[in-house]
């Protein structure tokens, strides 16, 4: 196919909704705005369509020559569906797939997918355009580590005032200063794609936000990294531009980082919540997750988030391998004892390419469930799945006991702003924990 034919290619870019999530409209679909930049920044047409909150029936989808879909584990079945209904507009399409779990289980995707992209999707898609229509099975082209060569995310192509996060009450934009993680959790279902590093530099970041206030008067930020404050000198550099700015965001941290000072310069600059993957108040269980942090690090930056007047949210995993009553107990103790503001509980989930699926015998498990309509870490029954069977605690054992800590959890005041969606967890969550309950104890 000749050059001018192929950025002819009509281009269809598409994120399935999660019906079954407590908020499928929370964020804009950062991944596919990113490809679409990247693009178009070659020349190409696309279009984004998010289908995020809108029922099957209502589903909109064009005729594309290339369709692009992310997927996650819990929304496969989804996207086959999307999949095929893109096959009936266009038979001569190619169905390209991406996102975390099409890169740690590449070999499992379904046929409906002509093609199945590996890791980061900007420059693979591009390889993707120039062989159509004599593709291969798979793409896979990582970035390059200075993320400023890249376009920013093609916040044109969707209404960003459609999205439901808000901070203050105000709309946010989404945002990545650096992508990777240099940790190894073995329960990040991530691993294989975040393995480097890669950043931005600080004036990139700067100048963006800029262009976003004035295109969209939008002043809130929710930083997406997996560890925005993982580089001290650049942080400082960061926030000194930030300040000038007058805006307000939020951010993920790690536990064992970072000192009292950074907490008070991410206050001064804008910053009014810090989110961490505390985990667990169990350092067995810290210690089983090669989290390579300790309980006291957890106590230090909640600490030091309330003293410096940030909103401190702690993410917090129910079930993984080797929990018990006592493990839970001890988790309860930590939430006593430190008081965060906010929480997020998630249920354990053996995420394809983590080192859990991959040794299960490892970490004690006798049976692991594959059916990933299951693998969700909380639903709207604010309860999550529970897709493992361990030396320690049955399935229904787990539950019985995950059941009762969400709903002394729930029971907690919480500080700082919160969503609508959490607001109604914590109107709705009672009756629905106790709902679940009921059906467990029937079961018995």
């Amino acid at each position: 196919m000749g050059k001018d034919m192929i950025k002819n290619l009509s281009i269809e870019l598409i994120h399935p909704p999660h019906p079954e999530g407590l908020e499928d409209k929370l964020d804009a679909p950062l991944g596919l705005l990113y490809i679409a930049s990247t693009l178009e920044k070659e020349g190409y047409s696309v279009k984004v369509n998010d289908l995020s909150g809108i029922s099957q029936e209502d589903w909109q989808i064009g005729s594309a020559n290339v369709y692009g879909i992310t997927t996650y584990v819990p929304s496969i079945k989804i996207s086959e569906n999307i999949a095929k209904i893109c096959k009936e507009k266009n038979p001569s399409a190619k169905i390209v797939v991406g996102g975390a779990h099409p890169t740690e289980a590449p070999r499992e995707m379904s046929s409906l997918f002509d093609i199945i992209v590996i890791g980061e999707g900007e420059l693979a898609f591009l390889d993707i355009l120039k062989d159509f229509p004599n593709n291969k099975r798979y793409y896979q082209k990582a970035l390059e580590k200075k993320l400023d060569l890249y376009p920013n995310p093609a916040y044109h192509l969707i209404d960003p005032f459609s999205y439901k996060r808000t901070i203050g009450g105000e709309t946010s934009l989404t945002l990545l200063t650096s992508r990777g993680c240099p940790y190894s959790c073995s329960f990040c279902g991530l691993d294989k794609s975040h393995q480097t590093v890669k950043k931005r530099s600080p004036e990139s970041v700067a100048e963006e936000i800029k262009g976003l206030k004035e295109k969209y008067g939008i002043k809130k930020y929710n930083f997406q990294d997996d560890i925005f404050t993982i580089d001290r000198k650049r942080l400082y550099a960061m926030l000194d531009l930030f300040k000038p700015l007058d805006i307000g965001f939020r951010a993920f941290g790690r536990a064992g980082i970072n000192n009292q000072e950074d907490f008070f310069r991410l206050k001064e600059a804008g910053c009014d919540m810090l989110a961490w993957g505390i985990e667990s108040g169990s350092q067995k269980i810290l210690d089983k997750m090669n989290k390579k942090s300790t309980v006291q690090d957890n106590k230090d930056v909640i600490k030091w988030a309330k003293e410096a007047g940030i909103t401190s949210r702690s993410f917090f995993i129910l079930g993984f391998p080797g929990e018990t009553k006592e493990t839970i107990e001890e988790t309860k103790r930590f939430i006593e004892e430190t008081n965060p503001d906010q929480f997020f509980i998630s249920n354990f989930v053996p995420y394809p390419g983590t080192d859990v699926w991959k040794h299960p015998e490892k970490y004690g498990i006798t049976h692991i469930n594959k059916d990933f309509d299951n693998y969700y870490q909380v639903d709207k029954t604010f309860s999550g799945g529970a897709n493992i069977e361990t030396e320690s605690l049955t399935k229904e054992e787990f539950k019985e006991l995950e059941l009762d800590f969400r709903e002394w959890i729930i029971k907690r005041k919480w500080g700082g702003p919160i969503l609508k969606s959490e607001e109604e967890i914590k109107r709705e969550g009672l009756k629905k924990l106790k709902e679940s309950k009921s059906s467990l104890s029937k079961l018995k």
